[in-house]
């Protein structure tokens, strides 16, 4: 019986990508340098909806399905319901590998630079009209929000200037945000950090090997360590 639900799990997995090749051929010529899309840096799923692909992609290296997205497994979530949806109208960098899972939203109009090993898990959202950045082997659990911009300009009444701009984002190397964990403009987070599920992070953080949590979030425990 496992036999026979490890090759299911095959052939679903086979199919899966087979029945995505139209669309990772387009998401390929329409995203990336000819010289780029020719090697099929970026495979998709058929459940991947393109609401704007009027962007573009890079690379700091090119190879077949570095880039992978609508795929993975979480038991919390139904394939057959959800789709993957993708608005790109700025520059997404990737320089390496990275995972985008079911479900999960991504909106770029500014600058997103994912780094190597970067695995969305399902059902995130990343938001970036400005600047965005993630460093190596960062982990993203299930209905994230990353985002750099409070959407809507906020305006002082005597001088009529915006006290809500956007604010670049930073995720340094190593670090995990929990499920449901919301990441806001201007926050910064320095490598080897854990970020507890449902917390809420606005400020600038410096000290390395930290666990935040909370609303606010604020540390909780320093020194720690975490592995996949």
């Amino acid at each position: 019986m496992l036999k026979l639900n490890w090759v299911y799990s095959k052939l679903k997995k086979i199919l899966d990508y087979l029945l995505g090749v139209p669309k990772t051929l387009y998401v390929n010529f329409r995203l990336c340098r000819l010289k780029d899309a020719i090697k099929l840096p970026i495979v998709v799923s058929r459940k991947v909806k393109f609401i704007s692909l009027s962007g573009y992609a890079t690379f700091d290296r090119v190879r077949p399905g570095i880039v992978r997205i609508g795929f993975g497994s979480v038991e919390t979530l139904d394939y057959q319901y959800e789709r993957t949806l993708l608005f790109i109208k700025g520059h997404a960098h990737f320089k390496g590998k990275a995972k985008i899972g079911k479900g999960s939203r991504i909106s770029i109009t500014g600058k997103c630079t994912f780094g190597d090993r970067f695995h969305l898990s399902a059902a995130g959202k990343i938001i970036c009209r400005k600047d965005i950045e993630f460093g190596e082997k960062v982990l993203i659990s299930w209905e994230t929000l990353i985002t750099d911009t409070d959407h809507h300009a906020v305006f002082d009444q005597e001088t009529n200037k915006r006290i809500n701009p956007n604010k670049h984002v930073i995720i340094g190397n190593n670090c995990w945000i929990g499920a449901r964990a919301n990441i806001l403009k201007g926050v910064s987070l320095p490598s080897n950090t854990v970020v507890g599920s449902s917390s809420v992070v606005t400020g600038i953080f410096k000290e390395e090997n930290t666990c935040l949590a909370g609303n606010p979030a604020k540390i909780i425990r320093k020194n720690t360590c975490w592995a996949e």
